[in-house]
């Protein structure tokens, strides 16, 4: 079967039509099946959202009431005018004008320690208030004060119309003791504002709290009394209240506010209320002890706090996973969806709860999906019959640039053409299959440039190394291309094989030239600058000063001892101590210019050295104080007894410096050079004796060595076809034609032209290079005259050279890198062959 459909073949338009009917059908099921299972997701997201949003919006509220509640009450307990019992009409003004501007007050009241009690109560609270305190319509206020009378304690109650005029007043005994009451003792106890748990008031018979302050340093407090009656409302005007109820109620599973409609509490049955008038003849009427039960933080019987209609809400609530999710519950048969948060008040904790019945919030985004599904299928089966045409646009631009991308295949760039299509992606891939030819070669040159790029960065962090060496792997390959370009152009007979024809060899012979003393990075840097014969890090001539130095006092030393032993013959001593002294400078002076290195020193001047350096100083000082570990590692001295005699020049064994890694180099490398037994000798007589220049033998192969790393670093890089001789010509350019040049003592038959002009480049530069510390530049006719002795002594190619002469390389060189805008006109003749 898989046979067959392998070998099976179908026009473009068949398939895209098919793929098209087959992906449309199964996209069409799985969008189907989702949207019915999301939706029912999304619904419960939905309305897990809303509530959330509910409840952050009431905690927000609750938080806010909260404020400003302490904020009053921390005003009514600053006000002095408090704190005089006298002045009720003044307390009355205030607590009037508090209730009139926060109408979900019941009353403000104060308690004093005197056991007496005040209290305003603002009857358009509550209908429920006026009922339970059988107030006429145009009472406004109800006023209760307790006044202690010789026959005990005395409660009055005025009512006050909206201008606090009394309409009628009346009095009764009572047992109510303030300071028994919880809001009066929590008060006075603490140190701020003291809220109860939500409980019932007993006259309304609806949920609220008290608030209470102790009146600064005094015994009376201030309370409040507030309904939850502006919550319940506040809950009611959220959309969420249209698909269910929404509670607010707490730990017990109590309701403080909620979302149904207003109920009328259960008030006691109401008593008679008698006017002034009337008692004057008769005993007073009595009511119960209002005040007392709704300043108590109790509830009375028949007033409870009506509980939550099904306990998951509480379960929820107890249950920090739980909350803020939906959870299914069945109630009254009836499947519906609970949701409980906090509220996130640290002390009283309240909760929301929202309990909606299931299809109340999942029906209207079913709705929604049984739309959106039947819409969907019948679109779909529309579309079907009309793919075949739609598939048109798109199967003949394929087939177009099925054609044209087998000539990109055969490399047939120049006829590749635009296809024209109106579908945007293959129109671009017709445009990018047009500028694919630019495209690729511009990658290659964008490739290539970033190589030289980096094999300049190189070539440039190699002199960057030094700061007297900056530039000469710049100025090589300059001068090494001018050579080039010269030698590819002539009809000389010695370059007539020689043509640079491609890019590509120009590129292979730059990188060779930019990369000819890439292994300088392995040199250190006090060899390669060595300006003197006694430097390493740094000058030891200094420490040799002041070895003349001592020898200096210690003859003024014995000058002045043999004057104290025989003063007659001072004029003798002092001869002698002028004769000591002008020889120390004349030693000095000798050993200070066989430091600088620039003149031969020949075999009688090395034997001066030798004798200057038998010349002995007291050391007072142990020579083993202060050493580094490698120093004391290479130290193998014994201590001596002090003062100890040491030697004016010296060649310590601590100066010698031994190989830590091996110098057999592998066969491959074919490496041929004489290898000095130790990496490093500093002995001072050993160094001061070099008969040329500054560098020892040892000094001296550490900087040929480069070109060993040269070859190794090369030879590892994968160079491509076209560069594959940069490791050969970079690393060639110290050998001679006569065979005695390193690193593998190349003879002049294994040296290409390309090698033998990076050898005259590398060694013009060298010599004209203003920025050597061991030498001076030399001027061009100079370098000239060296390069031609070098030509003599089969070190460099004579041809080569002649061509340096005759296209007057030397001349463009020195007008743009040294500086010599006029350089001097030389005798050619005298350099050329005859």
């Amino acid at each position: 079967m898989l046979q067959f459909f392998r070998k099976t073949h179908s026009t473009i338009r068949f398939t895209v039509v098919t793929a098209f009917i087959v992906v449309t059908l199964l996209t069409a099921s799985l969008a189907i099946g989702l949207q019915y299972y999301f939706g029912q997701a999304m619904a419960r997201e939905v309305a897990t959202d809303i509530y959330t949003a509910t409840a952050n919006r009431v905690t927000g509220e609750l938080r806010n009431i909260g404020l400003i509640n302490a904020n009053i009450i921390d005003l009514l307990a600053d006000n002095p005018a408090l704190q005089d019992p006298q002045s009720e009409s003044a307390h009355l003004t205030i607590f009037t004008e508090v209730l009139l501007k926060n109408p979900l007050y019941h009353g403000i009241y104060l308690g004093r320690k005197d056991d007496s009690f005040y209290e305003v109560i603002n009857l358009n609270a509550s209908q429920l208030a006026r009922t339970s305190l059988q107030a006429a319509p145009a009472d406004r206020w109800v006023v209760i004060s307790d006044e202690i009378k010789k026959h005990g304690k005395e409660r009055h109650y005025r009512y006050l119309n909206a201008e606090l005029e009394t309409r009628i007043s009346r009095s009764e005994p009572t047992s109510f003791d303030v300071r028994s009451r919880p809001w009066y003792s929590s008060a006075m106890a603490a140190t701020g504002v003291h809220v109860t748990s939500p409980y019932m008031f007993a006259q309304l018979g609806i949920p609220g709290r008290t608030m209470s302050k102790r009146l600064q340093e005094t015994g009376t407090v201030v309370a409040i009394d507030m309904t939850m009656e502006t919550v319940s409302a506040y809950l009611r005007q959220h959309h969420v209240a249209n698909q269910g109820e929404i509670y607010l109620f707490n730990r017990a599973g109590e309701v403080i506010a909620s979302s149904k409609a207003d109920k009328t509490a259960v008030a006691a049955p109401p008593l008679p209320i008698r006017t002034a008038h009337e008692n004057a003849g008769g005993s007073i009427v009595t009511q119960p002890d209002l005040r007392a039960m709704s300043a108590t933080d109790k509830t009375p019987a028949g007033h409870r706090s009506e509980a939550i209609p099904t306990q998951i809400l509480t379960t929820i609530a107890h249950n920090p996973e739980l909350q803020g999710t939906l959870v299914e519950t069945s109630l009254n048969d009836d499947i519906y969806l609970a949701y409980a948060a906090s509220t996130g008040a640290r002390e009283h904790q309240l909760f929301l709860g929202v309990l909606s019945p299931r299809d109340a919030v999942v029906r209207p985004f079913l709705e929604q999906v049984r739309v959106s599904m039947i819409a969907t299928a019948l679109f779909l089966l529309l579309l079907v019959p009309v793919t075949w045409f739609l598939a048109n646009p798109i199967v003949r631009p394929v087939k177009q640039l099925a054609l044209e991308n087998d000539k990109v295949r055969r490399r047939e760039y120049a006829s590749v053409t635009r296809v024209n299509s109106h579908i945007r992606e293959l129109d671009d891939l017709s445009e990018s299959m047009v500028s694919m030819v630019s495209a690729i070669q511009t990658h290659e040159t964008a490739q290539r440039a970033l190589m030289d790029a980096f094999i300049e960065v190189i070539g440039q962090a190699i002199d960057d190394k030094s700061a007297y060496t900056g530039g000469h792997c710049k100025r090589v390959p300059e001068l090494a291309l001018m050579l080039a370009e010269s030698a590819s152009a002539s009809d000389h007979p010695a370059f007539k094989a020689f043509h640079i024809d491609s890019d590509d060899k120009w590129r292979e012979f730059r990188i060779a030239a930019w990369l000819h003393d890439c292994g300088k990075i392995t040199t250190p840097e006090h060899i390669v600058d060595k300006g003197s014969k006694l430097e390493t890090i740094y000058n030891r001539i200094h420490e040799i000063r002041m070895r003349f130095e001592v020898l200096w006092r210690d003859a003024e030393i014995d000058y002045l001892k043999q004057c104290a032993a025989a003063p007659d013959l001072q004029p003798m001593h002092f001869d002698r101590l002028e004769e000591k002294q002008t020889q120390l400078m004349k030693d000095f002076a000798f050993v200070a210019s066989c430091n600088i290195g620039g003149e031969f020193l020949d075999a009688d001047k090395q034997e001066r050295i030798k004798t200057i350096a038998q010349r002995t100083w007291q050391r007072h000082f142990d020579n083993r104080l202060g050493l580094s570990p490698l120093e004391e590692l290479r130290n193998k001295t014994t201590r001596q007894d002090l003062p100890a005699t040491e030697h004016l020049l010296a060649d310590k064994p601590e100066h010698v410096i031994g190989r830590e890694q091996s110098a057999d180099y592998p066969p491959a490398l074919g490496i041929d050079m004489d290898i000095p037994d130790n990496l490093y000798n500093q002995g001072e007589i050993y160094n001061l004796t070099v008969s040329r220049g500054t560098l020892t033998k040892e000094d001296r192969f550490k900087i040929n060595e480069h070109m060993i790393s040269t070859i190794k670093m090369l030879e590892s890089l994968p160079f491509p076809e076209e560069l594959k001789n940069v490791p050969r010509y970079a690393s060639t350019h110290h050998e001679t034609l006569k065979g005695t040049g390193y690193p593998r003592r190349l003879p002049g038959d294994q040296l290409s032209i390309p090698e033998r002009l990076l050898a005259i480049a590398d060694v013009f530069e060298a010599l004209t290079a203003a920025d050597r510390p061991y030498k001076k530049a030399k001027t061009v006719a100079a370098a000239i005259d060296i390069l031609h002795k070098m030509v003599l002594d089969d070190h460099l190619d004579r041809d080569c050279f002649e061509l340096f002469l005759r296209e007057e390389i030397y001349l463009r060189y020195a007008k743009e890198f040294l500086h010599d805008t006029a350089p001097e006109v030389l005798d050619l003749d005298k350099y050329l062959a005859v």
